[in-house]
């Protein structure tokens, strides 16, 4: 189970911004005044700002390999880093690799493990992540639909996932290795690869899990969004909301001069996005082949759909390639690019 992204909460973003870039010298991704993304290896970590007053407490585990680790574990002593000791009192310990513990600005208590198969020259990746829960069995069966090979049959504690990636569920009040501070439950976001893409949002619990799949091992694509620019927002997303019934599962206004709203095909797993800057973007179809082909295999529902758009001022058009005239409705945008609606259920 890759871990492929993280999102935590904070209240001094400041501070935590300064202490991942600069002593664990994580990139930073993305950021603004709200929050900032590093990159640890093959995991994005996002830190956002809390309403609360009181930090929350985390939990994570980052791999790297032999070197990388005797380097960060010198520097962390160096810059006086809060190194904690494990039972027998070392600050450095030993669980299939060397392993240390220490504490962030927020007090998290994070944890490297060094792995000798990986060949890093810095961070890996980040391979643990603590999922406090009132009931570690209610938990394990929310976490059902990812694939598992640890067993256990603990109330209070139990690893979730693989030797690539696992979930720490613990009991609420646990206390968190090597310390004796009890695990609390805070907003947690955590993406990560598995065998189909879906969204997991504990019914009670602030945890969500979305679950990517990567298209192939050379190409491991898990996200794919398809960018237009148009200086007809407005109208583009009435045409292809209102008209053509495709969901907004997106949105922006004023980034840097840019608006933008996305359209989930079905969702965000594959999604359509029509931007617009304030110094103009028009963007006229270049051809009438431009085609975005919707596979509907309901002819009724091709002509309800058709007979809306024409209702709206978007008729039917002639199709350029004659291979699309059989069994199909085209239809041109605000901009003229085409969409046709086939009646197939595709390849």
């Amino acid at each position: 189970m890759k871990i492929l992204k993280i999102v935590f909460e904070t209240v001094n973003i400041h501070e935590m911004k300064k202490f991942y870039t600069e002593t664990l010298e994580m990139s930073i991704v993305r950021e603004n005044q709200s929050f900032f993304t590093v990159r640890a290896g093959n995991t994005l970590i996002t830190f956002q700002q809390s309403a609360n007053v009181e930090a929350p407490l985390y939990h994570f585990a980052l791999r790297t390999s032999l070197p990388f680790y005797e380097y960060m574990f010198k520097k962390l002593k160096k810059c006086n880093v809060k190194i904690l000791p494990n039972s027998e009192g070392e600050l450095s310990g030993y669980w299939k690799g060397k392993q240390v513990y220490f504490t962030d600005p927020d007090g998290n208590i994070v944890e490297i493990l060094e792995r000798e198969i990986l060949e890093s020259e810095g961070w890996y990746d980040v391979c643990e992540v603590g999922l406090p829960c009132a009931d570690v069995k209610d938990m394990s069966d929310f976490l059902s639909p990812i694939k598992n090979v640890n067993q256990s049959d603990s109330a209070n504690f139990r690893f979730y996932g693989d030797d690539i990636g696992s979930f720490v569920v613990v009991k609420e009040g646990r206390h968190w290795y090597p310390t004796n501070r009890p695990a609390t439950i805070h907003p947690i976001i955590v993406e990560v690869e598995g065998d189909h893409y879906q969204i997991l949002k504990h019914a009670i619990l602030p945890i969500t899990v979305k679950v990517k799949k990567p298209w192939s091992s050379a190409l491991p694509v898990v996200q794919m969004r398809i960018v237009r620019p148009t200086d007809q927002l407005e109208r583009i997303v009435e045409f292809y909301e209102t008209g053509l019934g495709l969901q907004r599962v997106g949105e922006f206004w004023d980034h840097d001069g840019y608006d933008g709203v996305m359209f989930g095909l079905p969702d965000k797993n594959y999604h359509l996005e029509f931007t617009s800057h304030v110094s103009g973007t028009p963007c006229p179809a270049p051809t009438k082949d431009n085609l975005l082909v919707l596979y509907l295999p309901n002819w009724d529902v091709i002509t309800d759909v058709a007979k809306k758009l024409d209702d709206m001022g978007y008729p039917e058009v002639e199709a350029e390639n004659p291979y699309w005239q059989d069994d199909s409705i085209t239809i041109e945008d605000p901009d003229g690019w085409r969409v046709v609606l086939f009646c197939s259920t595709g390849l």
